[in-house]
């Protein structure tokens, strides 16, 4: 694991960067979700950091160092592209972020870190679930895109999703047992899932209510197809990797690198 810090020309990007619309709208309302829950997961390994032992648990806190400073630069980047998408005709978009955000908060205050690193597990496995697809181009392919800086931003963060795959998992084990682990992540962790996803759904749906605005019917009737189309085609990308969670042996650094991992990771190191 190493901290990268690339740049990317979101300056010059727009909301629609692939030929699919509705493919590249339903990424952008998912655009919501990354810098709440990275700050999130900072506060939550900071927390978790204070009962690990410094010497018998050195490696661990070394990886949790790594791990938080690639979130920030995460949410550094996803926070210019929802300034991307805000800019471009969408006013309210930040709306949806700061829900999101305010949810995490009362998270924080009112379950205990137990929780919370469940809660941050569910995210965390669907990087690994995903992973994949963002790398080896299917997600490329289902928004028809042509190289645009959106996508090189989101390829690069998944490589990174799924370089730290471990650290949550990790901690969650080593500070609660496997049993209590898997309790956590097939209750909290899917919680989360489906948590997180009500939020970018909501997302979603207020960049197509502005897309639709100026739409006749038969265009809305079009573009709501091809929306479905989108969804069905990023779950059939995850196929069933989002019910590794539930596998009681689960262990992130056992699932096979995407073909393209290590090239893409090497051309930012």
């Amino acid at each position: 694991m190493q901290v990268r810090h690339p740049t990317f020309d979101l300056g010059h990007a727009v909301p629609h960067w692939g030929d699919n619309v509705e493919a590249c709208t339903v990424i952008n309302g998912g655009a919501v979700i990354p810098p709440p829950i990275e700050r999130y997961l900072i506060k939550v390994l900071r927390q978790a950091k204070r009962l690990l032992d410094p010497v018998a648990d050195a490696e661990l806190l070394d990886a949790i160092g790594v791990f938080n400073k690639q979130e920030g630069q995460h949410l550094k980047l996803h926070t210019e592209y929802l300034e991307m998408i805000q800019r471009n005709g969408y006013p309210r978009i930040r709306d949806f972020e700061a829900a999101f955000e305010a949810d995490l908060e009362e998270f924080l205050a009112a379950k205990d870190l137990a929780w919370n690193l469940g809660y941050g597990e569910g995210f965390e496995s669907s990087g690994v679930a995903l992973a994949e697809g963002w790398l080896d181009g299917g997600i490329e392919a289902l928004c028809g895109d042509r190289g645009s800086e959106p996508m090189r931003m989101w390829v690069w963060h998944l490589a990174e999703e799924f370089e730290h795959r471990r650290v949550v998992h990790d901690v969650l084990h080593r500070l609660y047992g496997p049993e209590r682990a898997y309790e956590l992540r097939t209750t909290v962790g899917e919680f989360a899932r489906g948590h997180y996803g009500g939020h970018a759904g909501r997302a979603a749906a207020y960049l197509f209510e502005v897309d639709r605005a100026s739409m006749t019917d038969d265009e809305v009737a079009a573009s709501v197809d091809r929306e479905m189309a989108a969804w069905l085609g990023l779950a059939e990308i995850a196929g069933e990797r989002l019910g590794w969670i539930h596998d009681r042996d689960y262990d992130p650094g056992d699932v096979p690198a995407p073909r393209r991992y290590e090239q893409i990771l090497a051309a930012y190191s």
